[in-house]
């Protein structure tokens, strides 16, 4: 044994007894000897950590990761190819080949994603603080698979998700080659297939992101074409800018945009141009239910702030009416909620038209005066939200309105529009709708007040046979999905009366059958006017037949009383108006006056029988005495005045509201 060793054991020793074994000799415990011991422990395991790492063969390590990463996020996950790990360096490089991300059971593919070749490199100093900074991110030949089931369940839920935005570490250098991306939406109704790359070229410099692709969006051809800026030297603290171009059957939605920081999807400003058929079809690809419309063409200020989006400066037409105004979702909750306000200067009747038959011109539309095309009122349970909508102006040909202000509440599948009011030259029509979709058939209400109305402002002619102040009621309700089949099922009352007014004496001349006297007003072109006492009309609703309770018109020369159905399935009316005279008349057919035909367009018409039988009448009287046949047609003028005021008093109780009339001057 040589004399260098016999000094090395001789030092061991006396390390023995003066570092080790002088604490344990007397077997006292002192707190200097604890933090010395302490301190070797855990420098020993350190030593022992990184020397296990500087010889690491990490490809033995790959099924230990993979199943701690199947178990941590309940998927399988697999590395295929060599996993390279060199720690020892200010930033460290991660190199993964062939990594494999599998899908839920439900699924039924296997893959979710799977990379050839993955290289990340992140800086040491501040991970070992819990900031992780990633200079380069490599990804050859990705391919990612994202499904979304009815039940809106998706192959990359997480236990916890954000709707905040996607938020990726900082990456100064991202790096994409040969990426495919395929999505299966089964609540967007979106296939899509598409392309990923983001590479240097051969000076050096990045090339733009680009995203593009096709599909089909709600059985339309779907094409999307996405770029963004070079993702090579990207600064955190600078927008990035992006811009997309998307198609979907005939709607169109351009986007030019800045990421207020780059990677982090929940912040981002951009102006948004879209035209379409209707804004329900932006539903595919919003998630935000809207209405049925006519074409449109729109542009605003698109802008999100984690959960929060705000579409600002909005201006455009839909159909012929101009539209302006705001609106804001918040995806914080399950159910989104919607707000906002808007506007049009100048709004087209018949646009309105469009929401009714839900933007759609087809056969289904116009076989009924009232469109039977299914509304997508399911989607109220979709999203939670209140909207104020008003009109300075509206131009229509058949009605004198003036304006028109809503205020639209959606809450737990119920919509109600509270106020629903219209306003007219003269008078107005306020009231409320409700729309309860939370049943599979929905269920609508409608409670409308005409107030004030002048019905001369309706006649178009030069000629106003008819003047005078309406009121009315309407208290309706009906299931159904179409306008039409909500109609064809309604229940409830609907009263309307004239507390004063006038009548062309002719055409109540002709509404008594007065022959000699309407004859000589109408050949003698009288325009002269009678006063009109009252008109009362109220009908009961059962199953969209709405059958007559009550139909009186009051003139000074004739009492008018009538009877019938008007039958909202088959949108047709059966009328029938019988005048009675309160004078003496010498020529009186008793022929009543009908009203038939479809509600569009009313044939008016006179049942014969009554005048056929009084015309045998008269012929038997004839054969007794030439003279005596007359005296079938001379009715003795015995009708009575109707009690206006018992009349106006029911149309109270029915919810009409009806102000007491001036007395007739004389």
């Amino acid at each position: 044994m040589s004399l260098a060793h016999n000094r090395e054991i001789a030092d061991l020793k006396r390390f023995w007894q003066q570092w080790i074994w002088a604490d344990f000799r007397d077997f006292r415990f002192t707190w200097p000897g604890f933090f010395r011991w302490s301190a070797i422990v855990i420098a020993a395991f350190l030593i022992a950590f990184v020397v296990t790492l500087y010889f690491l063969d990490w490809n033995q390590m790959r099924t230990p990761i993979a199943r701690w990463a199947s178990h941590r996020y309940g998927r399988p996950v697999a590395i295929e190819g060599d996993l390279k790990v060199d720690l020892f360096r200010r930033e460290p490089h991660v190199s993964i080949g062939g990594l494999f991300i599998g899908n839920p059971a439900w699924v039924g593919q296997p893959q979710a994603a799977r990379i050839r070749q993955t290289d990340i490199v992140f800086r040491l100093w501040p991970a070992l603080f819990g900031r992780i900074i990633l200079p380069s991110v490599r990804f050859d030949r990705p391919e990612f698979l994202l499904v979304r089931a009815e039940d809106g369940r998706t192959n990359w839920d997480s236990t916890n998700p954000s709707r905040q935005g996607w938020k990726i570490p900082p990456i100064q250098r991202f790096l994409v080659r040969d990426g495919h991306v395929e999505i299966h939406d089964a609540v967007r109704r979106l296939e899509f297939v598409g392309s990923i790359s983001s590479e240097e070229n051969s000076g050096g410099q990045g090339a733009a992101f680009q995203l593009n692709g096709s599909g089909a969006l709600n059985a339309n051809p779907f094409l999307a074409d996405i770029h963004g800026g070079p993702l090579i030297n990207v600064d955190e603290s600078k927008p990035y800018s992006f811009s997309a171009d998307l198609h979907a059957g005939p709607t169109h939605a351009a986007i030019d945009g800045v990421i207020a920081h780059p990677f982090h999807l929940g912040q981002f400003d951009a102006h948004v141009t879209a035209t379409g058929q209707s804004l329900s079809e932006l539903y595919y690809l919003t998630g935000v239910a809207l209405p049925g419309t006519a074409p449109y063409k729109l542009n605003g200020r698109l802008q999100r702030d984690g959960a929060l989006y705000a579409l600002s400066d909005l201006a455009g037409t839909i159909g012929d009416s101009d539209m302006h105004g705001y609106l804001t979702v918040d995806v914080s909750h399950d159910i989104p909620t919607l707000g906002g306000h808007l506007s049009s200067r100048s709004l087209d009747f018949n646009d309105l038209g469009a929401l009714l038959r839900g933007g759609e011109k087809t056969a289904a539309a116009t076989a009924y005066l009232l469109p039977d095309v299914t509304l997508h009122t399911e989607r109220l349970r979709q999203i939670n939200g209140e909207v104020d909508y008003d009109a300075d102006s509206i131009r229509s040909r058949d009605f004198p309105l003036r304006g028109l202000t809503t205020h639209i509440r959606v809450k737990d599948g119920v919509m109600r529009l509270s106020p629903l009011a219209f306003s007219f030259t003269q008078g107005k029509l306020s009231g409320a709708l409700t729309i309860d979709a939370r049943k599979s058939v929905p269920v609508t209400s409608v409670d409308a007040r005409i107030t004030d109305l002048h019905i001369e402002h309706f006649i178009k002619s030069n000629e106003k046979p008819l003047t005078g102040l309406v009121e009315a009621r309407a208290q309706l309700s009906g299931s159904g999905a179409s306008v039409h089949k909500v109609a064809s099922s309604a229940r409830g009352i609907f009263t309307a009366v004239a507390p004063q007014g006038g009548m062309k004496k002719s055409l109540a001349e002709w509404a008594g059958v007065n022959v000699l006297s309407a004859l000589g007003l109408s050949l003698s072109g009288d325009q002269s006017a009678t006063n009109l006492r009252c008109a009362v009309m109220h009908f009961d609703a059962r199953d969209g037949l709405l059958s007559s309770q009550q139909i009186v018109l009051d003139t000074d020369p004739t009492r008018i009383d009538g009877h019938g159905t008007v039958n909202l399935k088959d949108e047709t009316l059966n009328l029938t108006l019988q005048g009675k005279p309160k004078h003496f008349q010498l020529l009186h057919l008793n022929a009543p006056i009908t009203l038939s035909g479809k509600l569009e367009s009313p044939t008016v018409g006179v049942d014969a029988k009554p005048a056929l039988t009084q015309g045998a009448i008269g012929l038997g009287l004839g054969l007794l005495s030439p003279f005596a046949a007359i005296f079938a047609f001379v009715d003795p003028g015995l009708a009575k005045e109707a009690n206006c005021a018992d009349l106006l008093a029911d149309a109270n109780s029915q919810g009409a509201s009806v102000k007491t009339p001036a007395k007739p001057t004389k």
